[in-house]
């Protein structure tokens, strides 16, 4: 074929294979989806830009980088990597033929607060990687690029690791294991102190990644380079629980353990770190218990209470409150207590007990408590479950974790609601006045009437 732009190769050739369509492109390849006449299957072919294999600069480093990848791809034949089938050059177009995954994305599509994966799904995937990085480093292979957007799902979440462009290989890292790797992101503390690669750095960015499928955040979040570089260093990371409170205790000590500054203190091989993965499956609640993330976010958007809330800003509302089932009969919420909580009913009713006596009713995207977060006071009512009911707990400290803009909406809120209420309570002394026009009127002599 006749060499020309790498992101217009649609419908030609390269060596035996076809090109039938773009599926992805990076910083330095266009990824394609490609036909393989003699094995008569798909593929993905990864096509190297011209202007970095063709560079007077840097064009031989990039070109063995490129290269480096087939090579140590091909090492390794492990479920959870995505294999390799040919690498070769046609008309000085550099390309690598992989498997090609159907329906697959990369775990990046899963690291937002709106889109997290269920903690059982999170679990199997980073056990698979961590399996598969084990196997990896007994063949002495180092990946050094663990993030996110290079690790695949299929359409049944089984995780492939993939592009081992800058991998260090047996026999092949000289000269490339000392230079900078990686994705500073996902950085272990070592590769910024430019010390060679380990295991365990790939362990430490791996943790990130789980972080990440757990939070929707990133345990170091910087504005610029040296700000992440500090922090990845030397910050510890809020916990995770902070911003999920489905997430089992045990979550905590395995990113901990992954994330440890020093590698004395980390994971020192993934079957160590899956072996701990493994025992997260006893905490985790039994299909049933309660309803999935994502089920919780269809049933809380739906809610009146979250009419004006973006999905962005729901998300975030999931991730930090606690969802409650609460029998018929049940308090939820005792007079005289004192909890800076409040709560939102998504289905069920509830009644508001004053005395012991019923006030009112409070039905599906009505809250209470918020007075509990307004004022800091103690519980003037009780809150009783007149039918089976889930609501959505929500302390005053998981909502300044959110975003400014959702503390301005929730503000919005309930000052609204605080209105209503106002307006309500106002409404019913005009009615009692009028039922009763003597009541609580006072003489001149100061005697009340009777």
């Amino acid at each position: 074929m006749t060499p020309g732009n790498s992101n217009n190769l649609e419908g030609l050739a390269l060596g035996k294979y076809q090109i039938l369509k773009t599926i992805g492109s990076g910083n330095m390849a266009t990824v394609y989806l490609g036909q393989d006449p003699f094995m008569d299957r798909p593929v993905a072919i990864k096509v190297a830009f011209d202007k970095f294999v063709r560079s007077t600069e840097n064009g031989p480093l990039y070109r063995r980088l490129f290269f480096n990848e087939a090579q140590a791809a091909s090492m390794l034949q492990h479920p959870n990597i995505t294999a390799i089938f040919d690498a070769a050059v046609d008309n000085d177009r550099y390309y690598i033929v992989m498997e090609y995954i159907h329906g697959g994305t990369t775990l990046g599509s899963f690291t937002t607060a709106e889109n997290l994966l269920n903690i059982k799904n999170v679990t199997d995937i980073l056990y698979q990687c961590a399996m598969a990085l084990d196997y990896a480093h007994h063949k002495g292979v180092i990946h050094r690029d663990i993030k996110p957007k290079n690790i695949l799902v299929t359409e049944s979440l089984e995780a492939k690791i993939t592009d081992f462009g800058v991998a260090i290989v047996p026999h092949l890292q000289e000269g490339l294991s000392a230079e900078p790797a990686g994705s500073p992101l996902y950085m272990a503390p070592e590769q910024f102190r430019l010390e060679e690669a380990t295991n365990q750095s790939d362990l430490f960015s791996l943790g990130i990644v789980a972080y990440e499928l757990l939070t929707g955040k990133h345990p170091f979040e910087g504005h610029d380079f040296q700000t992440i570089q500090q922090r990845i260093q030397h910050s510890p990371p809020t916990p995770v629980h902070e911003f999920r409170v489905d997430i089992p205790e045990i979550y905590q000590r395995i990113v901990d353990k992954a994330l440890a500054k020093d590698p004395i203190h980390r994971y020192k091989s993934g079957a160590d770190m899956a072996g701990d993965l493994s025992l997260v499956y006893e905490f985790i609640r039994r299909p049933g218990d309660q309803p999935t993330h994502n089920e919780q976010f269809t049933r809380v958007q739906s809610v009146e209470f979250f009419a004006d809330f973006p999905a962005a800003e729901l998300a975030e509302i999931v991730n930090a409150g606690q969802w409650i089932s609460v029998e018929i009969g049940q308090s939820i919420i005792q007079e005289g207590d004192e909890s800076p909580a409040f709560y939102i009913l998504i289905d069920g009713t509830v009644a508001v007990l004053k005395d012991r006596h019923e006030v009112v009713k409070l039905n599906p995207g009505d809250c209470f408590g918020e007075m509990g977060i307004a004022a800091g006071r103690r519980r003037t009512a009780t809150i009783n479950a007149t039918t089976t009911v889930n609501v959505l707990k929500l302390r005053r400290s998981e909502i300044e974790r959110t975003s400014i803009d959702c503390q301005l909406r929730f503000q919005r809120k309930f000052l609204y609601t605080l209105i209503e209420r106002l307006a309500y309570a106002t409404d019913r002394i005009v009615e009692q006045r009028d039922e009763f026009p003597d009541a609580g009127r006072t003489r001149l002599d100061g005697n009340h009437t009777q």
